[in-house]
């Protein structure tokens, strides 16, 4: 009896040790911000190594307001879609392995943005919506952050949505920011937002529609845009900034420099709710990944463009 009765205790205790090995191999990296890697300098590095870059392609990341939740995009094969939007939670124990978001389908899906006051959520997605719509590709989707999570996405009643957008950014004033074709003209509008209804596209001055710029990344507080531009030739994008000057009018787009545009395949760039971090994607020797760099290189050229 005693014997049995040891056997079952061993089973127990083991089982236990399993399930808390089990437990542990799902948290990838310390409860820290950035999962506790040591911040870059001027020099972009690759971000989360076997985290988050993996060499499977990813590109476009964001992170929530208090930095304790980031989404990206892998493109991969999860259940038929190529591109899915991954997110990974930073609890206290630990970040949480990357896994397709709550609000994700099996569908081609990329480019999370979160607002800047971290209650939506923005992304391309080719899910349809009832009833669907056979014309339709692909649209802008936006979920809202609730008291359980992230809510069940809608289609952007937006401006953006109306034709070749993949991507918006938003304002702390609620200005949207993105790039599209209306009206027979190509490139980067924005449309305000007040009481919750967007009012009339504006398309943006020559001086940053010169380079025919797509993904834009507005800062907060509207200081300047970053977005990318194929200038030397298809699929050799490289990222621009442009400032905004006090009388309102922008500063023409500037190249970010080589430090940044190192390989013609830079896309997809935003910045940390923080401030700190300048994040973007990048290729090399095939592998697509994404960089982070210190967001004080905006501020050099920033000084830059003044001379």
């Amino acid at each position: 009896m005693k014997r049995e009765f040891r056997i079952v205790l061993l089973a127990v205790v083991m089982a236990s040790v399993f399930w808390f090995v089990g437990a542990e191999e799902e948290l990838v990296a310390p409860p820290a911000p950035y999962f506790g890697l040591k911040a870059p300098g001027m020099v972009p590095e690759v971000f989360a190594p076997g985290i988050v870059s993996t060499g499977q392609f990813e590109f476009g990341i964001a992170f929530s307001r208090d930095g304790r939740e980031c989404f990206f995009t892998r493109r991969a094969t999860y259940e038929g879609a190529d591109n899915r939007i991954l997110r990974t939670q930073m609890s206290d124990k630990g970040w949480s392995r990357p896994e397709p978001a709550s609000f994700s389908r099996d569908v081609f899906e990329f480019l999370p943005v979160v607002s800047p006051d971290g209650r939506r959520l923005y992304f391309y997605s080719e899910r349809p919506e009832p009833p669907a719509d056979a014309a339709l590709d692909g649209d802008l989707w936006v979920t809202e952050k609730g008291e359980t999570g992230w809510g069940d996405p809608q289609r952007l009643r937006a401006p953006a949505n109306r034709r070749y957008c993949m991507m918006v950014s938003e304002a702390k004033s609620g200005t949207i920011y993105f790039s599209g074709m209306f009206a027979g003209k190509r490139g980067m509008f924005r449309a305000a937002c007040q009481a919750g209804e967007y009012g009339e596209m504006e398309r943006l001055p020559e001086e940053i529609n010169a380079i025919r710029p797509a993904h834009p990344f507005i800062a907060p507080d509207e200081s300047y845009l970053i977005m990318d531009a194929q200038v030397t030739g298809m699929g050799q994008p490289e990222l621009f900034i442009s400032f905004r000057k006090a009388d309102g009018n922008w500063t023409r787009a500037l190249n970010m420099g080589q430090a940044i545009n190192a390989t013609k395949t830079e896309f997809a760039a935003s910045v940390s709710p923080d401030g700190r971090f300048l994040f973007f994607h990048r290729r090399v020797n095939g592998n697509g990944d994404i960089y982070w760099v210190d967001a004080g290189i905006l501020d050099e050229l920033r000084e830059k463009i003044r001379d």
